[in-house]
């Protein structure tokens, strides 16, 4: 299926999820890691580090909140860096998938807003992880906790201690192939009627500054975290 026939056959939406693939033809090959602009049963628009030409076939992972989609694609289009795009941007691709079982077509159905619904455009991955922050201008020193989900622009904060809307925080993500280091406010917390006694305190917080590098590690990480397939049975 050509680029053209999927763009008319299936509307494209903005969805960012992260994404691991790795060429067909080299299978052996250290896998790339990057995130969907956009998605829709016929294809996606990938930002990757590196450029592939078109027509490069591709064993793409799908990073979903509701597991792993492992599909059969094949780069049709590949974007010079626009002066538009911020600084460090990785490049744009165009895909189109190749073959899809009912299985898989069913699970990027669900990542795809319903017909007069409006879907949140970044998708959050429930992922357990140690991260360590510091809040910016407190002499208290830092604090631990764990993630309960993230995505590209933020994540869900599980702390012992409150801190406030608006605290502005120091991360850094402890995963199993390293750390990765980001900038943080926190957007909301839960309220003391919502809270455990001696329970850890969930907090939403927006990345403030998650450059290219930053984010293509942190897709490295999600798509590597161990996940069962989308629409598998618990």
């Amino acid at each position: 299926m050509t680029q053209a026939a999927a763009e008319r056959r299936f509307p494209r939406y903005d969805v960012q999820i992260p994404v691991r693939l790795v060429p067909a033809a080299s299978p052996q090959a250290l896998p790339r890691s990057g995130w969907t602009r956009n998605l829709s049963q016929g294809g996606a628009c990938l930002e990757l580090e590196e450029r592939l030409p078109a027509p490069t076939p591709l064993q793409i992972r799908l990073q979903t909140d509701l597991g792993t989609v492992e599909v059969e694609a094949q780069v049709v289009w590949e974007a010079e860096r626009s002066p538009e795009e911020p600084a460090g941007a990785g490049v744009l691709h165009g895909v189109a998938f190749t073959y899809l079982t009912p299985e898989q077509m069913q699970a990027i159905q669900t990542l795809l807003p319903a017909e007069g619904t409006n879907r949140r455009s970044v998708v959050r991955v429930p992922v357990d992880l140690p991260v360590t922050c510091q809040a910016r201008g407190s002499a208290a020193g830092p604090i631990r906790g764990q993630t309960g989900n993230i995505s590209r622009g933020g994540l869900l904060l599980r702390l012992s201690k409150a801190l406030p809307a608006g605290a502005m925080l120091d991360l850094t993500l402890h995963g199993t192939q390293g750390t990765i280091r980001g900038e943080g406010e926190v957007v909301w917390m839960d309220p003391p009627e919502q809270r455990f006694p001696g329970g850890p305190i969930r907090h939403g917080v927006r990345f403030t500054a998650m450059g290219w590098s930053r984010a293509q590690s942190l897709a490295l990480l999600l798509t590597s975290a161990k996940q069962p397939a989308a629409g598998a049975s618990a």
